[in-house]
């Protein structure tokens, strides 16, 4: 019986010679390279119809205007005051509403709704039922428990817009 043939195991452990040697890759493709950010350090672009997006190139948030005001979704602590801007930014060149009406939290961690306290204590604050009781638990000020919750789906109708939850 002869020993095991390991030629094609050592070259696998050993690294290329010259960039030559190394393989190709795809480029990357353009939707996943980050937009450039503006001065106030975010990046607000159009989704489709009535629907935004705000990043600062990491976290990132989204709202929908209609004709009874703004719902965002999300409030990451890293865009913070930013959200607003970017709200302000879009009502202006569409000439609708600014005003914030309602804050729907994917759920409870920080990193999503941690500048949620930025927005007025009366807009509706909308989030599943799990996501109140952490929220609660942790007694976070900057993160006020939503006040409307459901349990597995929801749909809500603001401003001749439809927004399924769940």
């Amino acid at each position: 019986m002869s020993a095991p043939d390991t030629t094609t195991e050592a070259h696998a452990n050993t690294r290329p010679s010259s960039a030559s040697a190394l393989p190709d890759y795809a480029p990357i493709t353009r939707p996943a390279i980050a937009p450039a950010l503006n001065e106030q350090g975010y990046y607000v672009g159009h989704v489709e119809g009535n629907l935004y997006r705000v990043t600062d190139g990491t976290y990132q948030s989204a709202f929908l205007t209609t004709p009874d005001g703004v719902v965002l979704f999300d409030a990451p602590p890293t865009i913070g005051h930013n959200i607003q801007r970017a709200v302000d930014e879009i009502a202006v060149a569409n000439g609708v509403s600014n005003k914030v009406t309602h804050l729907i939290y994917s759920h409870h961690h920080v990193d999503h709704v941690g500048a949620a306290a930025l927005f007025d204590r009366n807009i509706a604050r909308i989030g599943h039922e799990k996501t109140r009781k952490l929220l609660l638990r942790d007694d976070d000020p900057a993160r006020r428990a939503p006040a409307e919750t459901f349990e597995d789906r929801r749909t809500l109708e603001i401003g001749g817009e439809r927004i399924e939850l769940g």
